[in-house]
């Protein structure tokens, strides 16, 4: 898959969540089987599950199989790979929460992710006031949450308007593609370099494009550069400056 057959994958409204991020994972490692190995790993584990409500599901996922954040390497590469994620057990929140909405759809349990600031947790639909923390394996209510969120910010912080609305997909994607960039900088360029061809080609705010025409151009792919400016405003006079560097 191309990061342009991706981009049109995440413009379509059929895709679910579990497949845009291993459609992701697929052509950031070059592993082929990836959207097979971890649609087969999420029926299994929704066939586990021997109540079929929420909390049957956070204490077959965390308690029976062992889902957990990992403490220990955070910014471990795969543990923004959704299918490596479902393969060791362990990941962050936004790809433990990807793990919990999608056995939860194999159950007919309507959940989506919400990308508060700092953290990403699980939301009900039905139930506004009762959420899931897959990082910690634990359900919340709203007090819950908001001390979830005083633990990153510090004590008696706001929650801001609209932190708990749901995100939808391309949202989760993009957000997953910044946890990998932080984790690449400085570590991997050839990844990095990966990244940054699928980031271009996916849909983006402006303000994402621009954090994107920065690296870029830090890293000296003055192509990627030029084109992100020239789908911001193609009459933008860096856009021939940022070609003639590559001549």
């Amino acid at each position: 898959m191309t990061p342009e057959e991706l981009s049109t994958v995440l413009r379509s409204p059929e895709v679910s969540l579990d497949d845009a991020l291993l459609y992701l994972s697929a052509i950031l490692s070059g592993r082929d089987d990836a959207l097979e190995v971890g649609q087969t790993h999420l029926d299994e584990l929704a066939a586990g599950v021997r109540d079929p409500s929420i909390s049957g599901l956070v204490s077959h996922l965390f308690d029976s199989v062992g889902f957990a954040g990992d403490i220990d390497n955070y910014h471990n590469e795969e543990n923004s790979l959704l299918d490596r994620v479902l393969e060791r057990r362990v990941g962050m929140p936004i790809t433990l929460s990807a793990v919990v909405a999608a056995v939860g759809r194999r159950l007919g349990i309507d959940l989506h992710l919400i990308g508060m600031p700092g953290h990403v947790i699980v939301g009900v639909p039905k139930d506004p006031g009762r959420f899931i923390d897959a990082f910690g394996g634990t359900e919340l209510n709203e007090n819950g949450v908001l001390q979830r969120f005083e633990a990153i910010f510090g004590p008696k912080t706001d929650i801001p308007p609209g932190a708990l609305r749901p995100i939808d997909t391309i949202s989760v994607v993009n957000r997953v593609c910044n946890n990998l960039t932080r984790t690449w900088a400085d570590t991997d360029s050839r990844k990095l370099n990966r990244l940054l061809e699928v980031r271009v080609a996916l849909p983006t705010t402006e303000n994402e494009q621009r954090l994107l025409i920065n690296i870029a151009e830090a890293r000296g792919r003055f192509d990627l550069a030029a084109q992100l400016r020239h789908d911001i405003d193609p009459d933008d006079p860096q856009i021939d400056v940022l070609w003639a560097r590559l001549n």
